[in-house]
């Protein structure tokens, strides 16, 4: 008995029985999606987003996984099936190796399907898992019966999918085997319906490193009696890391990997205790005292767990990492950074595309870790000294080079750094704001001269563009009126700063015209005192901010608002117990470089057209959009349309950095763009722009279900009579719902109160 759910990313896990299995193998469209598979160009740029878009289509089986305890396919909460799965990926012609091999080895190895994958380009290999026979046990003996030298040796944690694939892909089928209800009994005697105890499973491989019944006091490692258990000063587990992958984690899979992931039962608690620490170690710089962090003690006393750290440390120690140990690792790497079954990958995944010069300048001295962000950073300094170049967007309507920036990271992570980079390439914009400020100055010094004059100064609409963040509204309006359609630009590297000043009751004004500033919308106010600005200008005002996460939830109070769709995140690593990054400066012939680059971006002018970035974006576009349909994902659907546009000036402010050429260079990073800004909006807002859709859904789906309620109910009722159909219903009968329901009627003049327990049908 195994699972199967209808996509990877929709629907719930259920058994799949054998006539569900016919159904699933001989469906059309399964079969019509791997058709389409095949027929893809793999020499094409875009062939393994193709393939993979298409992959997510098909329905998936979940071969090691009987049941899942709360429904969703989650590892933790997975229910052995019996069964192993074997991955083989990159066979030549799957058919002629399974015609080259004895079919007798698979009746005798307990190998119950093989099938070519849904690629064409492998195959899965699904088999019985022996009494005590670990997942990765059976891979190994299936493999080693065949003749099989390299598989996927990380397809081994329970909730991992198989894509169905149609009849003809099945090259070798045991039904009886396949669906066999005995299969499980083997790791449970008593219903196959939990995971078998760890006394039943333990592997020889851990037996053998079992310590004596007792472990002598006396043999105590000294480099254990010198540490100290102080661990004062030290982050708590769940900071403590391998690599950037919790210690915790690899803990946990390694668990699961030798037959323990539920946990030592009494009798074998030292031996479970032990074979971590032995594994452990090699990546815990031998170091006791973390090893006493990072374990579960299973019920061990501080000092038997002591002794026991203390042996496993002073065992004869191998050349590398065991390999138990590197596969366990590598299933986190997998889960923590790039799940290829999710069709949203961590932003730190996606590498750089080719650079144009003036920003492999930029990049040239940033440790490899700060580049993205630093390309992103840049986008509102470039944007704003390409503020004469307009073009159009694929809905032929007039854009500009607009963009508001969004750094974050944790405190003291080095967000400075972009400082000296942007100094350089604002040296245009700040050299033209010395001499409006003088002008500006200089015209308040006349005021003051002449304060009691009929002959006042003329206002010479002085307009430095480089302003600080904390701006009122009025000013504001006032200098977007003086540029005369040319972009304005703040940097504020401390969000809270703007924050704070964002207190007083403005916000929602500032918010505004924050959105605004995207589509260069018109913002205006008019007041009756001389001494407020009163205007109505197109919005050309581009930012960039910085801030740690917590400051950011502050920031962007309204998820709803719209405005996070808008904005460019990017996120810095975490510097956490890591050295000091270098930032190494910039030669004299690179700072000149990047000056006249500068210069040559503020010269643009005119309206440009690059049909070719339009195309890039659009293909990017429809791909999100079928990942957001084989998804269910609102939130990818709505994060994908302003990631687009914002990809796309990316793309033309590229067009301008290479002679207004188009480029492969410049393809490629309109897309980067888009896909990188895409996927931080996602990590960051996705869960909470999904959930304000569902509450939006079944709000309106509350208020026609009540609008079809009352027509139902007599002219007089009580709840208790609304609470009984409503439970007819199926609906909600918290007493939140069953008040918002009365309450709505009683505000829409539908009801009204009749008795002190008895409402009335207004007619």
């Amino acid at each position: 008995m195994f699972q199967y759910q209808d996509k990877v990313n929709a629907g719930v896990p259920q058994v799949c029985t054998p006539e569900i299995w016919d159904q699933l193998i001989d469906s059309p469209e399964v079969k019509s999606i791997c058709d389409q598979i095949a027929a893809l160009d793999s020499t094409t740029p875009d062939y393994n987003d193709r393939k993979q878009a298409l992959k997510r289509r098909l329905p998936i089986i979940i071969p090691h996984a009987a049941s899942f305890r709360n429904g969703k396919r989650v590892s933790a909460d997975a229910i052995p099936s019996g069964l192993a799965m074997l991955d083989v990926d990159h066979v030549a012609n799957p058919r002629d190796w399974f015609k080259s091999i004895d079919k007798q080895l698979l009746s005798d190895n307990r190998i119950y399907l093989v099938a070519i994958t849904a690629s064409g380009q492998g195959l899965r290999l699904i088999g019985e898992r022996l009494e005590r026979e670990s997942i990765e046990a059976a891979q190994l003996r299936m493999a080693t019966a065949l003749n099989i030298t390299e598989y996927d040796a990380v397809t081994k944690d329970l909730a991992r999918a198989s894509y169905v694939v149609p009849r003809d892909y099945i090259l070798y089928i045991d039904d009886s085997g396949l669906f066999s209800s005995s299969i499980a009994s083997g790791l449970n005697p008593d219903n196959g319906s939990q995971e078998p105890p760890a006394s039943s499973i333990l592997p020889d491989t851990i037996r053998q490193l079992a310590l004596p019944p007792h472990v002598d006091p006396s043999s105590v490692s000294p480099e254990f009696d010198s540490g100290t258990l102080s661990l004062e000063g030290r982050a708590g587990e769940g900071f403590l890391t391998y690599r950037g992958i919790p210690y915790s984690s690899i803990v946990q899979q390694l668990m699961l990997s030798i037959g323990v992931a539920e946990g030592a039962v009494q009798g074998e608690r030292n031996t479970v205790y032990f074979s971590l620490a032995n594994y452990m170690r090699y990546i815990c710089d031998f170091d006791p005292i973390l090893l006493l962090r990072i374990l579960p003690d299973f019920g061990l006393t501080e000092q038997e767990r002591r002794q026991v750290i203390s042996s496993a440390i002073g065992r004869p120690r191998k050349s590398q990492i065991p390999m138990v140990l590197q596969s366990a690792i590598a299933i986190c790497e997998k889960e923590h950074h790039l799940d290829e079954q999710s069709p949203l990958e961590k932003s730190t995944a996606l590498p750089l595309p080719e650079l144009p010069r003036l920003l492999k300048l930029v990049c040239r001295r940033l440790p490899e870790d700060y580049r993205a962000a630093m390309i992103i950073a840049s986008l509102p300094v470039l944007g704003t000294l390409a503020t004469r170049i307009r073009f159009e967007y694929l809905d032929r309507q007039e854009q500009s080079l607009s963009f508001f920036s969004c750094i974050t990271a944790p405190a003291a992570s080095g967000k400075s750094f972009i400082r000296k980079p942007l100094d350089l390439l604002l040296t245009p914009i700040n050299e033209q704001d010395a001499i409006e400020r003088e002008k500006e100055q200089a015209y308040k010094d006349k005021l003051r001269a002449s304060k009691n004059s009929k002959n006042q100064p003329e206002d010479p609409h002085a307009c430095p563009r480089n302003n600080g963040v904390a701006i009122s509204i009025a000013k504001l309006l006032q200098l977007l009126t003086y540029a005369e359609g040319k972009h304005l630009i703040a940097i504020g590297e401390e969000m809270d700063t703007l924050v704070k000043t964002e207190r007083a009751g403005v916000w929602s004004q500032k918010s505004d015209i924050y959105r605004l500033a995207f589509d260069n919308g018109v913002y205006g106010q008019a007041y009756m005192s001389d001494a407020s600005f009163n205007a109505h200008v197109k919005v050309y005002y581009n930012l960039l901010l910085t801030g740690t996460p917590n400051s950011l939830k502050r920031f962007f109070k309204d998820p709803e608002d719209g405005l996070i769709t808008r904005v460019c995140f990017a996120q810095l690593p975490d510097t956490s117990f890591t050295e000091i990054p270098a930032f190494a400066s910039y030669t004299e012939a690179e700072k000149a470089e990047i000056i006249r680059w500068a210069r040559q971006l503020d010269a643009e002018k005119g309206t440009i057209a690059c049909p070719q970035v339009g195309t890039v974006i659009g293909d990017w576009l429809e791909r999100k959009r079928q990942q957001a349909i084989d998804a269910d994902s609102h939130a990818m659907d709505t994060l994908r349309r302003r990631a687009a546009v914002i990809g796309f000036r990316a793309g033309m402010l590229c067009y301008l950095l290479e002679n207004h050429k188009y480029t492969k260079t410049v393809g490629a990073f309109a897309e980067w763009v888009a896909e990188y800004i895409f996927r931080n909006q996602m990590e960051i807002w996705g869960e909470q722009v999904e959930q304000t859709y569902k509450r939006s859904l079944e709000a309106q789906t509350e208020r026609g279900a009540a609008a079809s309620l009352l027509s139902l109910l007599p002219d007089e009722f009580t709840a208790s009579d609304l609470i009984k159909l409503r439970a007819r219903k199926g609906q909600s009968v918290k007493s939140s719902a069953i008040s918002m329901v009365l309450n709505r009627w009683r505000a829409n003049n539908r009801i009204e109160k009749f008795t002190e327990t008895t409402w009335r049908k207004i007619q």
